[in-house]
């Protein structure tokens, strides 16, 4: 019985593959017509043969490189059978990494809603916290005067390495300590949120990963960043502890964060000052 023959175009529509691929396929010699008419330089397919798209297709499906289809229509059982499994690590790989992107786009959204929700700007107010993690860099004779504007570079630098929506900008880390001149206060760490698991595992020997504990917070944010303004703020965080006698369970966390990323208009960034606090002494 002689075997049906089907055009380029009836082959398009049973495997519901584009006619511009399957030119490509033929040139590429990954899949390769039964026949070619001299005449008409049409291109004919056997019956036979179609289930070779389902392979193609399939590889296709799960990222398998075309270079890599064509390797693979030619492993045996057991050849193929390995390549499964190590095509099999490669989805894996790629759920996790959407897993964290998905992780990241959460918490950039949680983080903008609670700014919504946030007391008057230049106000104290407690809050509760969760735990999170982050990448530090101890900095040495640096504070507010110098630091402000400028001096995140290294954390920037890694920051550039590394994937995630940065939403919750660059941090500081300073003793907390009843303040009479901006110049007493030194910075110990400069810090960036941690965004993925993979960064825990590739910051460079002079960051480490620290973490900020779960707790009740009592927090101040503010959107000037003179360096009277900046003062002002932290002396009302200082002031409002001292009266409501908290007691101080932590150093002072500063973080400083874009308000927006309009490239036409005047920067703006949100400044915000927190302290580990337990009520009653």
């Amino acid at each position: 019985m002689e075997e049906k023959l089907y055009t380029i175009g009836e082959v398009s529509k049973l495997a519901n593959i584009s006619i511009k691929a399957l030119r490509y396929y033929d040139k590429i010699n990954l899949f390769k017509p039964a026949y070619v008419d001299r005449n008409t330089n049409f291109r004919y397919y056997k019956d036979s043969q179609i289930y070779r798209l389902d392979l193609i297709k399939s590889l296709k499906y799960i990222g398998t490189p075309l270079k890599d289809i064509k390797k693979v229509q030619e492993l045996n059982t057991d050849d193929f059978f390995t390549f499964l499994i190590e095509q099999e690590k490669v989805v894996r790989n790629q759920i996790n990494n959407l897993t964290e992107i998905e992780q990241i786009i959460a918490n950039a959204k949680m983080g903008i809603q609670r700014q919504k929700e946030y007391p008057t700007l230049g106000e104290v107010f407690l809050s509760e916290e969760d735990e999170s993690r982050i990448i530090r860099i101890k900095v040495g004779g640096k504070g507010p005067k110098n630091t402000l504007y400028a001096s995140y570079s290294k954390l920037r630098h890694f920051a550039a390495t590394t994937e995630g929506l940065r939403n919750s900008g660059y941090g500081a880390i300073f003793k907390y300590q009843p303040y009479t001149h901006i110049d007493e206060i030194t910075y110990q760490y400069l810090f960036t949120p941690v965004l993925t698991n993979s960064q825990t595992l590739s910051h460079s020997r002079d960051t480490e990963i620290a973490t900020i504990p779960k707790g009740t917070y009592a927090c101040i944010r503010f959107t000037s960043l003179s360096i009277e303004d900046y003062f002002s703020n932290l002396q009302k965080l200082i002031n409002y502890v001292a009266h409501y006698e908290l007691t101080v369970k932590s150093d002072i966390y500063e973080t400083l964060a874009p308000i927006h990323y309009f490239p036409n208009r005047q920067e703006e960034f949100l400044m915000e000052m927190r302290i580990l606090v337990k009520e009653g002494s």
